[in-house]
């Protein structure tokens, strides 16, 4: 009684854009007007690297690429280590007198001579490589050194 009533609704109507002649093809899902959601076409699978990376993994190695590279430094009896730049330095001369002179010590190493009367005032420097093991600075060359270094440590003799 008070409203005419209509064969075919608004969405049914050939005006409507879901039902125009100029709507896409019915595979096209980019955008569902009927319902007000849209639905993107997801991009192809991209593999992942496996097993993914650690992000520290990828940091050391992004730092080994740039102009520095800075490893820590941790003394035996000094509760927080000192960072110290690898780069910086020429040789592992300049690397032990760097040391030297940043802990107030003597440092022996690979070639290292020393006074073996008086071993109490001296400290050992090593490092740890990217497997995990110890090893006493200067048994390799500076180059493969500065490849496979994570962090240093200087202990007691």
């Amino acid at each position: 009684m008070g409203r005419p009533t209509s064969s075919s609704s608004s969405i049914d109507s050939p005006n409507h854009f879901a039902f125009s002649s100029t709507a896409s093809s019915p595979r096209d899902l980019t955008t569902d007007l009927r319902l007000g959601l849209s639905i993107s076409i997801a991009p192809p699978y991209v593999r992942e690297q496996w097993p993914p990376m650690k992000a520290a993994v990828a940091e050391e190695e992004h730092e080994c690429n740039s102009s520095t590279f800075y490893v820590k430094v941790y003394m035996e009896g000094i509760p927080i280590g000192r960072k110290l730049d690898l780069l910086a330095h020429e040789s592992y001369y300049d690397l032990i007198r760097t040391l030297e002179h940043m802990f107030h010590t003597n440092i022996i190493w690979a070639e290292a001579e020393m006074d073996r009367d008086h071993y109490g005032k001296y400290h050992v420097l090593t490092y740890e490589d990217k497997e995990g093991d110890w090893m006493m600075v200067g048994d390799v060359p500076w180059e493969m050194f500065l490849s496979a270094v994570r962090r240093l440590k200087i202990s007691k003799c």
